[in-house]
């Protein structure tokens, strides 16, 4: 492994990131395409391999077959280190196996890392693949055991509970979404289990946050002394999860397919559920087949900001969305500078987020439209767009249509979980050489809005 980081090294940067996931994506597609992963003892379909190993090393969820039924333990195993893989990065990965070993992280070693955790200074990096590391195996132990002993005392599995329980949590963690529950139920059947409900919202509130912000939280202990970047982070993300939560509520609450036939203490846990759930992590407890198309809308905005840097979720970014959100109140208001808890903003930074909003919305637009001609008009309007939004986001629900898409759309979607896991931006650029320029033109205004 460690060789084949040094032979990526000479790439461009961004470039090399595309091609570690491309590997890893490559190495499960071969894995589960043998007889030995699944159940039937077949081959697998080639393009149903590569949409799996996509959606798990990419920590997505989309599933065009039923994971818990159709691969077998193996399969269920590789599935799982795909998804513990592509959660905290192979170049993370990479880089704390060669310290175990007792190597030295070369400085190129380090600015790869740097793009890979989207870092802006190369001197830290190291330490914080460490407590990525660290933090991740640790949060899954704990709150594995804590799943394993709920399904081997409530739910009576046995041994099985203890396999359930961490490889549940693993998924949860790493924002992945898969589930080996069968039958396409997700957590459906545990809508109303407070304690099952409360270790998923635990488990992908954490894994969205990031390690940094963790990090930074766990060392100061003090909202004051916090980062800018911690501050954005937990702000935006406690109210996109509560007004989400809200959102969903008043949008469903009637409805007698999702909501409307439950009390108010299940409609408020169901509804917060899917809300921290649409921060990249995939699982629900209402079937989204029944949801009304303006809950759907709501929900593809969630899906689309995503979670935080750093962190094994997709979309925009919450840090992203809040900047652009800052400089165009500001620019409203015709106030010079953006500022967020009494610091100005970097025109560096709002710059970033704006091209990154760009990209994305670019991107999405062209991923649609290439989905809805590769379908052919088979599924409705509403549902192909929802599911171009759950790959994008590295969301990974359902709306039960994922296992109908034909060769073409799930190429679509192959490429749109993988443009959302490694970020828009890093995927452009790695077509790119990273030139400095040498000439600097007159600077003119144009007319805007």
């Amino acid at each position: 492994m460690n060789k084949m980081l040094r032979l990526i090294l000479n790439l461009n940067r961004s470039m090399a990131v595309c091609l570690s996931f491309t590997a890893l994506i490559a190495v499960g597609t071969l894995l589960l395409l043998l007889p030995v992963s699944n159940t039937a003892g077949e081959w697998m379909d080639l393009t149903d391999a590569l949409f799996t190993a996509t959606s798990a090393g990419c920590v997505t969820g989309l599933a065009v077959v039923d994971t818990g039924r159709y691969f077998s333990l193996f399969g269920q195993i590789v599935i799982l280190l795909l998804i513990q893989i592509g959660g905290v990065g192979i170049m993370t990965l990479t880089t704390v196996l060669s310290i175990g070993m007792g190597k030295r992280v070369a400085i190129r070693e380090r600015l790869l890392l740097q793009e890979s955790l989207n870092q802006d200074e190369p001197g830290s990096v190291v330490r914080t693949a460490r407590n990525i590391i660290v933090y991740t195996l640790a949060t899954e132990f704990f709150f594995g055991a804590l799943l394993s002993y709920y399904f081997y005392e409530e739910a009576g599995l046995g041994a099985k509970a203890f396999y359930w329980g961490f490889w549940h949590a693993v998924s949860a963690f790493c924002n992945a979404g898969f589930d080996i529950l069968g039958n396409w139920t997700s957590l459906t059947n545990y809508r109303d289990n407070i304690v099952v409900n409360l270790i998923f919202i635990l488990l992908i509130t954490l894994g969205g946050l990031g390690v940094i912000v963790i990090s930074d939280v766990a060392r100061k202990r003090s909202w004051r002394r916090l980062t800018l970047h911690t501050k954005i982070a937990l702000t935006a993300s406690a109210c996109l999860t509560f007004g989400g939560a809200l959102l969903i509520w008043a949008l469903e609450c009637d409805n007698p397919a999702t909501l409307g036939e439950l009390g108010a203490p299940q409609q408020f846990l169901a509804s917060l559920f899917q809300s921290v759930s649409l921060r990249t992590a995939g699982f629900n407890t209402l079937d989204l087949s029944q949801m009304r198309f303006g809950s759907l809308f709501a929900m593809e905005a969630l899906m689309f900001i995503g979670a935080s840097p750093t962190s094994a979720g997709g979309g925009l970014k919450t840090t992203t969305f809040v900047v652009l959100l800052a400089s165009t109140l500001a620019l409203v208001r015709n106030k010079k500078d953006a500022v967020l808890f009494r610091r100005r903003l970097s025109s560096q930074s709002i710059g970033k987020a704006a091209s990154v909003f760009v990209l994305a919305a670019l991107y999405l637009a062209m991923a649609f439209f290439a989905l809805l001609l590769a379908d052919g008009n088979s599924h409705p309007f509403a549902l192909t767009l929802f599911e171009i939004f759950s790959a994008f986001g590295t969301v990974g629900m359902g709306v039960g249509i994922t296992h109908e898409w034909n060769t073409a759309a799930k190429l679509v979607l192959i490429l749109t979980m993988f443009v959302g896991r490694v970020g828009i931006l890093t995927f452009i650029m790695s077509f790119f050489d990273k030139n400095t320029e040498k000439i600097r033109y007159p600077e003119e205004d144009v007319f805007i809005g």
